[in-house]
């Protein structure tokens, strides 16, 4: 009888330390913890519920890239979490134009340059840009020989002879009145007239004369220059104590214009001087007077429509008086017209000039300029009326406007032959 008491002693001792958790038996197994889950040491799970339960895809190491993507497929529309959105790095959301790159600092050839460095530091204060992004790119901005040669003479301009060369006008028109440069404007016409039409229409200026300016700035696109527009304002800018501060407002607009636009600032081509587009906007004109002449959300430069319009809008803005005539040829008869200097700035009443011997051989107005232009064969006369001055505010030359009107002249002959327009269509 004692026997049974001893095995039941025995019952009951196993019993008491099963279930204070001494012992080890194969049921029960020490807790471990689950992969990807040690930032969380109070989330202890048994071994024994994995194998009833599918392991977790993100916190299972030993399931490759492959196996996740499937396994997301997989659980979508199945009532499944939806996996977490992919998020962009910050710079791609809110500044799409950064996709160019960052540096911690300036390399390259501005990097000891103090201007540089503080017009970085105005950027970052007065428009928010990121210090990174300008230290990208000024580090890939270069100061070119050429650009440096010509950021030289800007800033110590050798003074010209006042008396200039016999036939300096019949170089300068050589230049531009070309039959290449004619038959390429007739084209460009063909290939834009709604454009023109339009622009005609809305800002009162001759389509002829919008042709004339697109053409001698940039050959109707086909010269829109060769210097990359960031390098040829920083070289300009950082390098030039006459006229630095002038174009490092330039070049303030040029970054402001690429971040508004979404463009990259290394890639678009200027002028050495960084006009750009088909009309050789400067940067801070294509605010002012830029136009989206083909309504769809952008003014760009380089597209046909938008530089049209622009010319219009500039030459409008500019006081364009529809209706006037630009020019005329004059005779002169007698010594006394000798006594008049050729300027486009200065104006004469035209009883005036008809007193002293100049007589315009097409209708002018009453108020006209006095201007000689230098031929081989001597000095041609010719009165000018306000819209030639108007035409100077694109480019302070009288022989860039007077070429700028006989190609627009030359062009009209093309188009519609034996019908020369000295005035606008209204």
């Amino acid at each position: 009888m004692k026997k049974p008491l001893l095995i039941t002693t025995f019952s009951v001792v196993m019993l008491s330390l099963q279930l204070s958790g001494c012992t080890s038996q194969p049921a029960r197994k020490v807790p471990t913890v689950e992969p990807g889950s040690m930032s969380k040491p109070d989330r202890v799970v048994p071994v024994a519920s994995k194998i009833q339960k599918q392991p977790d895809v993100a916190a299972t190491p030993a399931i490759d890239k492959k196996d996740k993507q499937d396994k997301k497929k997989t659980n979508r529309g199945r009532g499944a979490s939806k996996p977490e959105a992919v998020r962009l790095p910050q710079r791609h959301v809110q500044r799409p134009y950064r996709a160019n790159g960052y540096a911690a600092r300036l390399t390259g050839d501005f990097a000891s340059n103090p201007q540089t460095l503080a017009f970085i530091e105005q950027m970052v204060r007065r428009h928010g840009f990121d210090r990174r992004y300008l230290n990208y790119i000024f580090s890939n901005t270069r100061a070119t020989p050429f650009l440096q040669k010509m950021a030289y003479r800007d800033a110590f301009p050798v003074k010209k002879n006042r008396k200039s060369r016999k036939g300096n006008w019949t170089r300068y028109r050589n230049l531009f009145l070309t039959e290449d440069t004619i038959r390429r404007g007739v084209q460009f016409w063909r290939q834009n007239r709604v454009a023109l039409q339009r622009a005609e229409q809305r800002y009162g200026v001759p389509q002829e004369y919008i042709l004339g300016i697109i053409g001698v700035e940039t050959r109707y696109g086909g010269n829109v220059g060769k210097n990359r527009a960031i390098d040829a304002l920083a070289t300009m800018g950082f390098n030039n104590p006459r006229r630095g501060r002038y174009f490092q407002k330039e070049l303030e607009s040029f970054l402001l214009m690429t971040r508004r636009t979404g463009m990259n600032p290394l890639q678009p081509m200027s002028s050495y001087a960084g006009a750009l587009g088909l009309c050789q906007f400067m940067p801070s004109n294509i605010k002012r007077y830029g136009v989206d002449h083909d309504s769809n959300g952008v003014c760009n430069l380089w597209h046909p429509a938008d530089a049209i319009g622009s010319v219009a809008n500039y030459l409008r803005q500019h006081g364009w008086r529809p209706g006037t005539p630009v020019a005329v040829l004059a005779s002169t008869q007698g010594s006394k017209h000798r006594n008049f200097k050729s300027s486009y700035k200065k104006t004469h009443s035209l009883s005036t000039m008809q007193r002293h011997g100049i007589y315009p051989l097409e209708p002018i107005g009453q108020k006209v300029r006095l201007l000689r232009m230098s031929t081989y064969n001597g000095d041609e006369v010719w009165l000018a009326g306000y819209n030639f001055y108007v035409i100077t505010r694109y480019n302070h030359s009288s022989k860039y406007a007077m070429a700028v009107h006989q190609l627009a002249q030359a062009i009209r002959q093309r188009i519609k032959p034996g019908t020369i327009r000295m005035a606008s269509a209204r």
